[in-house]
């Protein structure tokens, strides 16, 4: 499917402005687009939002899809039977959508495994129904595009409940299992994206944790290829008391699972106390220096977590 323009879309709410709302990825860079010919082959990107009583957020979620410019876009809305607006407005979007059902589900992570066994894109990612795509997102994902490249992580911005848009440090250009695993570093999930082949060679399912789903699944990925970062931003994710995550006591219990999910992992390699206790260190200090640019963080004047 080709992206639709924004005359061709709904009209906005009254007052929206801005991306996604009267504004579309083609004015901020038509030079992105003139990279890649008429000639060219667009690899297919499915994209499936999770859903269920979002009706607050959802609509711009979509639009941030659907504005994205680019012409080969499976997009794909699995509803767990929402109960607000929220089926009025998929509804108003049905025309440009690949699929999208409501009905009742066993939470995200079984909604994105249905998304994802409906899709067929070369390319895959998962955007959640309060979170956004940047404009020009999926354009740059084409252009990076190549063999033997499997996984990316772009940076993201931070939409807090005031509505203030704040950035973050770039990761290093690769982060590797060791700086995942050891390290503690979690990718942010708007702004990382892989290929159908790491997919399915890391088993092809969501896990079905409560928080650290996205983390499980680097940590599967990690097994096979490292995290090439790319330096823009491709997503924008949203905190709200709401969201899962979107607390203190929601972030509490998403590293409490993350570090349940280390602590699998050394059981597996039967890593002493000892043993994790220098790897954690070693790995950790050397991620911060390198984020950090400083020394300081080497010697150790920042706290290490470990299990």
């Amino acid at each position: 499917m080709k992206c639709p323009t924004l005359q061709k879309l709904p009209s906005p709410p009254p007052k929206k402005k801005g991306w996604p709302w009267t504004e579309e990825s083609s004015q901020q860079s038509p030079q992105l687009s003139d990279r890649l010919s008429d000639d060219s082959e667009w690899p297919k990107i499915s994209i499936v939002t999770p859903s269920y009583n979002q009706g607050e957020f959802l609509e711009e979620t979509i639009r941030s899809v659907l504005l994205q410019g680019y012409p080969n876009l499976e997009y794909i809305i699995i509803d767990g039977g929402s109960t607000d607006n929220s089926i009025e407005i998929i509804r108003q979007y049905e025309p440009w959508l690949t699929y999208w059902i409501s009905e009742p589900d066993r939470g995200q992570s079984d909604a994105i495994q249905k998304g994802f066994d409906r899709s067929s894109g070369q390319i895959m990612g998962w955007l959640n129904s309060d979170d956004l795509l940047e404009p020009l997102a999926l354009l740059t994902l084409s252009s990076i595009y190549q063999p033997g490249c499997h996984w990316w992580k772009g940076d993201a911005k931070h939409i807090l409940a005031d509505g203030t848009i704040k950035t973050y440090k770039q990761s290093p250009l690769e982060i590797t299992r060791n700086e995942l695993l050891h390290a503690r570093l979690i990718l942010t999930q708007v702004s990382t994206f892989w290929t159908r082949e790491l997919w399915h060679q890391a088993g092809g399912y969501i896990s079905n944790l409560n928080f650290a789903m996205d983390y499980e699944l680097w940590l599967r990925f990690s097994n096979y290829t490292s995290v090439t970062t790319i330096e823009s931003v491709l997503g924008r994710y949203r905190t709200h008391d709401r969201a899962k995550t979107g607390t203190q006591q929601g972030q509490v219990l998403y590293f409490q699972e993350c570090d349940r999910l280390r602590q699998k992992e050394y059981q597996k390699q039967r890593q002493g106390k000892l043993q994790r206790f220098f790897l954690i260190s070693f790995w950790t200090r050397r991620f911060l220096a390198n984020t950090y640019d400083g020394w300081r963080s080497w010697i150790g004047r920042r706290k290490i977590p470990y299990v």
